[in-house]
């Protein structure tokens, strides 16, 4: 079978020890061995190999400064975090699937390891208490999101709002204020300042919850004049980028409240 075969395709790119070329690919690995419905002879040593990365040297949030204490992203307010180097290894840049680059060393590691939450998360670890830390972390920081400003930049904020929509029901609160904060920062247009659109609409379509529908409403028409003649969204992440255009359309065509932007 086709699937068996990219199952082990996978699997083969992945070394003794559960780790693939370097974190992200290790992350992206165990995310499409989920998708397959891979076994967990398969899918368990590169959960296993992540998890054994959390709270180590490099994860974002460990010291403390007084500028990071204030803006309450060092290690009294977050936790949980896998680290995908050293600190005396680059992590930086790191591009997501959909096309989002992060150069600046803290939003990389940041980044990279949302994704491997969602992965752990859709994997069936919500229970380490790695993980849990992780996804209480997210409250902590919706202060600083809810300014919008430059100290945790807004991108982040929909990387995080991607691996909540993996979390257990226990999370849920923490989802749809997340989801409220986002949705209060739209602008008319439909997109968010300082934000890389695909990334915004890749975390949205996630989410399975009431209020996103409208919210991806209001994009559409900033999806649509986006696209190309040809049916695609350009070069970058071309692949994933279509395929997020087709999630969004497919939940406002599925939203019954999607002619009208409500965030109660």
């Amino acid at each position: 079978m086709l699937r068996d075969q990219l199952i082990g395709s996978i699997a083969a790119s992945i070394r003794s020890d559960g780790r693939a070329a370097d974190f992200p690919a290790t992350a992206l690995a165990a995310l499409d061995l989920v998708d397959l419905g891979a076994p967990p002879s398969r899918l368990d040593p590169p959960l296993t190999w992540i998890i054994a990365q959390a709270n180590r040297p490099g994860a974002f949030g460990e010291g403390c400064t007084a500028a990071r204490h204030a803006h309450r992203v060092c290690e009294h307010f977050v936790g949980g975090f896998f680290s995908p180097a050293p600190p005396s290894q680059r992590a930086a840049p790191v591009s997501m699937p959909n096309g989002k680059v992060y150069r600046a060393e803290s939003q990389a590691r940041f980044a990279v390891s949302c994704l491997a939450l969602t992965a752990v998360l859709r994997g069936g670890r919500a229970h380490e208490p790695a993980v849990q830390r992780h996804l209480d972390s997210f409250s902590n920081l919706q202060l600083e999101w809810d300014t919008w400003g430059e100290f945790l930049v807004p991108d982040l904020a929909f990387n995080a709002l991607g691996a909540l929509a993996a979390a257990p029901e226990r999370w849920r609160p923490t989802l749809e204020a997340m989801v409220r904060l986002v949705g209060n920062q739209q602008l008319r247009d439909g997109t968010w300042p300082k934000v890389d659109f695909f990334n915004a609409l890749d975390g949205l379509c996630r989410v399975d919850h009431p209020l996103v529908g409208p919210i991806l409403a209001q994009a559409l028409p900033g999806l649509l004049q986006r696209q190309r003649d040809d049916g695609s969204f350009g070069n970058v992440a071309a692949d994933e980028r279509a395929l997020i255009g087709l999630r969004v359309l497919e939940r406002v065509v599925n939203s019954p409240d999607a002619p009208t932007k409500t965030l109660p």
